[in-house]
């Protein structure tokens, strides 16, 4: 594959406009959601990758799979660090989920068979014994699947859930390559989820922007966002990514009791669950104050350019590898405290394989090179622009729904005009 003559270095003394999206996507109001066809046809999905990549059985613990799978959700934030609830799914005929005892009758709206879940992780020395009580029911369970002697593809399980499954001769396989490509290309009514999440986080972040004034502690710019999240019938925050200050350089300090000043950048990224656990997850860099120095500037249009210049360059059909080598690139002074990558994906959760920073002596990993960009994706476009030993740094990012007309921002909240 011959590959495109890279972009050259962004950043330069030119006026941009601060709000260069469109809001073209029609909002769809929740009746004309179809919400029997969304979990029918996320099923369908999965099931034609399980039996593509030769899957006969998964065991899903990752809350974003069994609710991808069955439909269903209970405290997710707890399950996803624990071994409360799981889902056997078979390529062929229905799943069957494992309920926390006293959750099995939420889960009931949803699926037909409905069992009381097993659970063995506080058990110290006991556990195993349990665990193995646990395996000799999957293997059942299997069996009762028309799958009895074929791999069990599992997502997520500790130690003692391991040895259990191999006490029971089960093979164990990973339900990835699955997975990924089923949840990879959102459904019609994913979509409009994804549009429905995307006026929430501008609407998050409206709130989150006016409350920025000097004295504010990080936290409480972080409580205004989940505040707003909660009110528009979102479901959780992952991650509490609210900087100032110094705090912006490096990037991925979250928040704590650091008091805004005048003069200080305010940095945000969403990472939030929102409407039917639909990822809202795009970034803004604030000014506390009127007027910006010539450095805060300069790294704000490089990132302003890199995120922008992303969303205009992508289309379906296009390789990870191509889009990687044709995407603006960094100045050299701001590659080293770079973002982890310049765009990835989401849906349920941060999804899909991502696509990398990729200069003249790196490529993207040789088994994602000939990956394409899909109508129907969603990527985060990513970029982080600040100087190693600067007081300050810029964090942008765009969430963005491919089409066949190309990348169209789901979440359209302007940029800090006051920077450009």
């Amino acid at each position: 594959m011959t590959v495109v003559e890279m972009t050259q270095p962004v950043g330069g003394e030119r006026e941009r406009l601060h709000n260069p999206h469109v809001q073209t996507l029609r909002v769809p109001n929740l009746s004309e959601i179809d919400f029997k066809q969304l979990r029918a046809g996320r099923l369908a999905r999965l099931q034609a990758m399980m039996a593509k990549h030769d899957i006969p059985v998964c065991l899903f613990y990752n809350p974003a799979n069994i609710r991808y799978a069955t439909g269903t959700e209970v405290m997710g934030v707890w399950t996803a660090t624990t071994l409360a609830r799981y889902s056997l799914v078979p390529a062929e005929g229905k799943p069957i989920h494992f309920e926390y005892a006293n959750s099995a009758h939420v889960s009931r709206k949803f699926v037909e068979d409905v069992r009381p879940a097993d659970s063995w992780q506080y058990g110290a020395t006991e556990g195993l014994e349990r665990a193995k009580r646990w395996a000799a029911e999957i293997k059942s369970v299997m069996a009762e699947l028309g799958c009895a002697g074929e791999p069990l593809a599992v997502d997520k399980l500790d130690g003692y859930g391991f040895l259990a499954l191999q006490s029971q001769g089960i093979e164990i396989a990973d339900p990835s390559p699955a997975t990924v490509d089923a949840r990879e290309v959102k459904t019609p009514e994913e979509v409009q989820l994804m549009i429905l999440n995307g006026v929430i986080g501008d609407a998050m972040m409206a709130e989150f922007e006016a409350a920025i004034a000097p004295g504010k502690r990080e936290y409480e710019l972080l409580a205004v966002l989940n505040d707003s999240l909660f009110r528009h019938h979102g479901e959780f925050m992952f991650t509490r990514l609210v900087a100032s200050g110094t705090n912006t350089n490096p990037w991925m300090s979250e928040a704590h009791d650091k008091i805004v000043q005048p003069g200080d950048l305010v940095g945000i990224d969403t990472d939030a669950n929102g409407y039917e656990g639909y990822v809202i997850d795009f970034s803004r860099t604030f000014l506390c104050g009127d007027k910006a120095t010539a450095g805060q500037k300069e790294a704000y249009r490089i990132s302003y350019d890199c995120v922008n210049g992303m969303r205009e360059l992508m289309r379906p059909g296009m390789t990870f590898d191509e889009f990687a080598h044709r995407a603006p690139q960094l100045p050299e002074g701001y590659r080293n405290l770079r973002y982890s990558c310049m765009a990835h994906q989401a849906g349920l959760e941060d999804e899909g394989p991502g696509i990398p920073y990729t200069y003249t002596d790196q490529k993207v990993d040789k088994d994602m090179s000939d990956r394409e960009i899909q109508e129907n994706m969603v990527f985060c476009l990513e970029c982080y622009a600040g100087k190693e030993g600067a007081p300050y740094g810029v964090k942008l990012e765009d969430q963005v729904l491919v089409t066949a007309n190309g990348a169209v921002p789901l979440c359209t909240y302007p940029f800090e005009k006051k920077l450009l």
